[in-house]
């Protein structure tokens, strides 16, 4: 079901070891164990050209406007200089039912604006 609503959006669904990569071209983020979603958030290190800060921005409004469509509780961490917003679901069918309805929802604002 994810696969194919991917496809049709243009996106891609690659499997990279134990994790699912969904690379939705300016941005990614990925699904361990088929019940967790983790997006990784740039922070910036201060060395950033004004090009890489425009992107860190489009990466952090795509995380975090998929995490707010999500909705709570999530998780974080820390990883090198990325903040990890991890989303945990009950299971495989309603991690990929609720990430499509966002992914829907931030697809339709995108256009809007």
């Amino acid at each position: 079901m994810l696969e194919k609503y991917l496809e049709e959006k243009g996106y891609k669904l690659k499997n990279e070891g134990d994790k699912k990569v969904v690379d939705m071209n300016d941005y990614s983020f990925y699904i361990i164990g088929g019940n967790k979603c983790v997006f990784p958030i740039p922070l910036p290190t201060g060395k950033e050209s004004l090009d890489d800060l425009v992107t860190m921005g489009i990466q952090y409004a795509r995380a975090s406007r998929l995490v707010q469509s999500l909705g709570s509780p999530v998780s974080y961490s820390v990883e090198g200089s990325s903040v990890l917003v991890i989303k945990e679901f009950k299971d495989e069918n309603e991690l990929e039912s609720k990430l499509i309805d966002a992914m829907d929802k931030i697809e339709s604002l995108r256009y809007f604006i």
